[in-house]
Order: structure tokens, then C-alpha cells, then sequence
């Protein structure tokens, strides 16, 4: 499933902590491991995103930045983590918004610093509205902090990276994972170039690919919020295929399964779920959700909670009816058979580019078998599979990966092949305009019998040190386990 920009969620501080969630140790450790690898001459400055307008003066649900969320847990607007790992003082600093009892009596309490130093573990809290006089200082060798020297006499409150700026040597690494040349800046590659210009002697850095290396590989704590995310996902989709059975419309199923989310605890959803019925099933990313369910369809869900940050990320396709008809069994069962093909492979020292290869062979010979290719060659395949097997799943529905690093333990990656027969396109895809008059005929045969219908199977799976572990195998998987789900057996 794709990512959307903004995502409605909770502030992370006004959740409790639940049992394998990340504490203030946890995150300590992970900025310890950051200050490690930038070394004494960097500094780590990481904004909180701007709040997103929906529309007039309502915004979006405040979503914030996954790498600040990873190193601190603060899910709260208007906050800034700076790291200076050269300095004795000062290493860690949070600013965060001030309290203001008349904005809180509209939008609520601002947490305290007492309550972002317990829930961070970083010490020093200062005002969002000091950032910038910190940096002057940090820059330009003046004081920071409290002090009974007159200003004009003070010492640099940063010693150590004040050297660093006259020697030439001060790395400022920040986030710039969206820039492109001569594309729009964003607010963090705003932010360097007003520093590049005051402070030219500054070398700058990305942060993405070394954050983007520590989150592949997840912690045990973050592998237990995942498997809460997943958990209240299953129990979402199991509730989504009692309700198709009477639900008349798309909505209500959605209705259903977004309910079980809050219900649940769940903040919100991580990506917004897609409810897709008959031929809208054979749409990727259809989002509507608006359309009648016909009686006899299968029902495509493509679902993920958000839980502390971490989404799941699970489809699952069902009929209508509750039973499969003998064409949709066919093409279900057909992408049950790549989906475990792969997931038995999902093993350290694999890619998930050699894993795509194995599905498209394993769906290649059942759609020869079908009928609904001439051989099975990648390029016809591709004209029902026409995405990637999967990704890595995290604090994005796709979260960071490096394609040039094999799966390892702690990776959570997901396996989502899919079948979607749209018979139009097929005939208009070169692959099937360059065969034979007599291969076309019948491929068109089966597509007579399989147009329309659409399946795609999702499951996270946590890589090990041996086997893989499918974290939402409890979502009734195969064709026996849905129908004798559908038909009320709760075991």
C-alpha cells in the first residue's frame, strides 16, 4: 500500500506506555548510536514538520516527522532535537513549544518540560523559541544557557563545535530526504541555506541514509508495537468479512474496519484503507470506497493500523457470498501459491528484487495453466502483476529500505503479490499486441471467464535468524480458513 503525506495521529505524549512500547532508554540509545556515527564534529538538527491545511482554517490531524519520533518519541508540534556530540554540556537539546493557557484553552494542554524530558530521556528542555539563539551561539562562539556573566563577557556556551566552525571542520546534519535539483526546497533545505549563507564555513550532511540504516532493522520494542499495529489490523479484517456478508456498499465495510482500529486503541490508520469490490479490485490504490457491493464479488481490503508511530500493512480478498466461486478460487489460489513460495524464502542474505523474481515465475505457470498468458515469460506476467512484491514496513506504511542491503533480522517486510484481470488492458499492453493472432485468441478466451476480478494477499513478516515469522498469520489466509470464517466458525 502507498504513503500518503499526512497521516491523522494522537500526540504520542498523551499515550500511555503500553507493554513493549519504546521508553525513554530506548530512544536515548538510538540518538547515543546517531552521536556515534556523526562523530565529534557533527551536529544532528531535526525539525518537526509544518501542520497541514486541509482546507480554509481546518487542518489535518497532526502527523510527526518519523525520524524525530524515532529518536524521541515526541509526537508534539513545533519541536526540534539538536545533538552535539563534541560537547560536554549541551549534547542533547529538545525545544519544544511553551505553554500558553489561551491556545490551550482551544487546542488543549502543551505537554511540560518535565513531561518531554520523562517521555525523550533528553535532559535539557528549552523554549522553541530560543532555537534560534542557540544557534547563533553555537555558530558564533556566545553564551547559552543560564548565566550571571554579563553577555559581552561570557564564553561560548559550545565551546568544542565553536572550534570546529573556525577550523573549518563543523558537519550540521539534517534531513533532506525530498530535495531534488531544482526542485522546491522544503523547509530543511530552507533552514541550510540561511545557515550556508551566515555561516559559509559549514559542511553540510544528509541524515537520511544513516537514520535509514538504523530503522531497517527493527528493536524488539519497536517489533512489539508492530505486532500490536497488527494485531488490531487482523481483528479489523477478520470483522471486514462478516461485514461484507451483509453490507451493501464499500462504505460500511470500511466503517467497520476503522472502527475496530479506535476501538481498539489504535490511533488512527496508517494509510487510508482501501475497501474494493468486484472490478474495483483490479484498481492498485482505489480509494473511494463509495461503490455498491455486488452480490457474489469478491471484496479486496487493504488495511494498516497505526499504533506509537508503526503501521501494519494487510490485505485480504473474500467473496461476498463468503463461498469462492470456482473463477475466483482459480485466480486466489493461484496467488496463495506465490505468496508462500515467497515468505519461505524471506530469509537473512535474501533481496527482496530476487523475491519478486520467484513470484513472477509462480504466478507465471498458473496464469499459463489459466490460460491467460501464451507462455510464461516476465513481460505477459506483468500485465496482472504489475507492482513489487513488497517492502519494508516501520513508521511508514513503506518505510526506508536500501535495496542494496540484503534482509537481515529485525527487518519487517511484507509480501503482497496479486493477480488483477482487466481485460481491456491486457489488450492494449504491447506484451499481448506482439503475440500471434492464435496465442491472442486464447488468451481472450480466459479473459471471457476472469475479467474483472481482482486479488491481492498481504502479510508482515518479521525477518529472524531462521525461519520467517508471519506477524498477521492469524487473518483467515487461505480458502478454507475465509469461507469457514465467513460461515461463523470462530476457530
Amino acid at each position: 500500500m502507498r504513503a500518503f503525506l499526512t497521516y491523522p495521529c494522537a500526540l504520542l505524549l498523551a499515550l500511555p506506555l503500553a507493554a513493549g512500547a519504546a521508553d525513554a532508554g530506548e530512544f536515548a540509545a538510538r540518538r547515543a548510536e546517531v552521536m556515534r556515527r556523526i562523530g565529534p564534529d557533527g551536529m544532528l538538527i531535526l525539525l518537526s514538520p509544518p501542520a497541514q491545511v486541509r482546507n480554509g482554517d481546518v487542518e489535518w490531524p497532526y502527523r510527526q516527522d518519523d525520524n524525530l519520533l524515532y529518536l524521541t518519541g515526541l509526537g508534539n508540534a513545533d519541536t526540534t532535537l539538536v545533538l552535539v556530540p563534541g560537547e560536554a554540556a549541551h549534547r542533547e537539546v529538545v525545544f519544544t513549544r511553551d505553554s500558553d493557557p489561551a491556545e490551550e484553552l482551544w487546542n488543549g494542554r502543551v505537554p511540560g518540560a518535565d513531561e518531554v524530558s520523562a517521555r525523550s530521556g533528553v535532559a535539557e528542555v528549552a523554549s522553541a523559541a530560543r532555537f534560534e539563539a542557540f544557534i547563533r551561539a553555537a555558530m558564533e562562539g556566545k553564551a547559552w544557557g543560564d548565566s550571571t556573566v554579563y553577555r559581552s563577557f561570557a564564553t561560548a556556551g559550545l565551546p568544542a563545535w565553536q572550534r570546529k566552525v573556525r577550523e573549518g571542520k563543523a558537519v550540521v546534519w539534517m534531513l533532506q530526504e525530498e530535495r531534488g535539483f531544482g526542485g522546491q526546497a522544503g523547509p530543511a533545505q530552507a533552514f541550510i541555506e540561511r545557515l550556508r549563507r551566515s555561516y559559509p564555513e559549514l559542511q553540510f550532511r544528509d541524515a537520511f541514509p544513516l537514520l535509514t540504516e538504523m530503522r531497517m532493522r527493527k528493536t524488539p520494542a519497536e517489533i512489539a508495537i508492530v505486532q500490536r499495529a497488527v494485531d488490531t489490523t487482523v481483528a479489523a479484517q477478520k470483522a471486514a468479512m462478516r461485514r461484507a456478508l451483509t453490507a451493501t456498499h464499500e462504505y460500511q465495510v470500511e466503517a467497520t474496519i476503522e472502527y475496530v482500529f479506535r476501538d481498539s486503541g489504535a490511533c488512527c490508520w496508517g494509510f487510508p484503507s482501501i475497501v474494493a469490490s468486484g472490478r474495483n479490485a483490479t484498481t492498485l490504490h482505489y480509494e473511494s470506497n463509495d461503490d455498491p457491493i455486488a452480490p457474489g464479488s469478491l471484496v479486496l481490503s487493504d488495511i494498516g493500523a497505526e499504533v506509537e508511530g508503526y503501521t501494519a500493512d494487510v490485505t485480504r480478498t473474500y467473496p461476498q457470498s463468503g463461498r469462492f466461486s470456482p473463477e475466483q478460487r482459480a485466480i486466489y489460489e493461484a496467488v496463495l501459491r506465490a505468496q508462500a513460495a515467497t515468505i519461505a524464502l524471506m530469509m537473512p542474505g535474501a533481496y527482496m528484487r530476487d523475491l519478486h523474481e520467484v513470484a513472477i515465475r509462480s504466478l507465471g505457470e498458473d496464469l499459463l495453466r489459466l490460460g491467460l498468458v501464451s507462455r510464461n515469460e516476465r513481460d505477459q506476467v506483468r500485465m496482472y502483476f504489475p507492482h513489487g512484491l513488497g517492502h519494508d514496513l516501520g513508521l511508514r506504511v513503506h518505510d526506508v529500505d536500501d535495496p542494496s542491503h540484503p534482509l537481515a533480522p529485525g527487518r519487517i517486510v511484507t509480501s503482497e503479490p496479486g493477480i488483477y484481470v482487466r481485460a481491456a488492458d491486457v489488450r492494449a499492453n504491447p506484451a499481448y499486441r506482439a503475440l500471434p493472432a492464435a496465442e491472442r485468441a486464447g488468451i481472450d478466451a480466459a479473459l471471457s471467464r476472469y475479467d474483472g476480478i481482482g486479488v491481492r494477499i498481504e502479510d508482515d513478516i518479521l525477518i529472524t535468524t531462521g525461519a520467517p515469522r508471519n506477524l498477521s498469520a492469524a487473518a483467515p489466509r487461505t480458502v478454507a480458513e475465509i469461507e469457514a470464517w465467513m460461515a461463523g466458525d470462530d476457530h
